[in-house]
């Protein structure tokens, strides 16, 4: 039983930084959305990747992000979900940083894909301890 207090209070840790995160990611922006999507979008003016396209994902990632870290943070099966959303979040969000060259941002950024998986593995590692 005390391997799964260490997986458990792991997760909950793990939770509890990356859920903060990813809410407050999400919660600052919205009352500035506009001005927030707008301003990120001006940055791929000279990559081939529309101001069309990056201003309406850019108009829809803070409220992405606010319901990641809510689910994160809110745990069990949700956690789950929120982790997985985290990612797919992740995965689009390096996309535009490697497209713009900009390597450091996309260090950052693997670190939360990093934090991402491992939550997700001690989920899976929660249940295995449980069985």
């Amino acid at each position: 039983m005390a391997k799964f207090q260490y997986i458990f209070s792991a997760l909950f840790i793990l939770r509890l930084g990356l859920g903060i995160n990813m809410l407050m990611h999400g919660l600052v922006r919205l009352p500035k959305l506009d001005a927030f999507a707008t301003k990120m979008a001006a940055g791929f003016e000279n990559y081939w990747l529309p101001t069309a396209v990056a201003k309406p994902f850019l108009m829809f990632l803070p409220i992405l992000e606010f319901l990641a870290g809510l689910l994160i943070l809110v745990g069990g099966k949700w956690g789950r979900y929120g982790f997985v959303l985290c990612g797919l979040i992740l995965a689009a969000l390096l996309f535009g940083t490697t497209l713009k060259e900009d390597w450091g941002t996309a260090g950052t950024q693997l670190i939360y894909v990093l934090a991402t998986a491992y939550g997700l593995s001690l989920y899976e590692r929660q249940e295995r301890t449980l069985t």
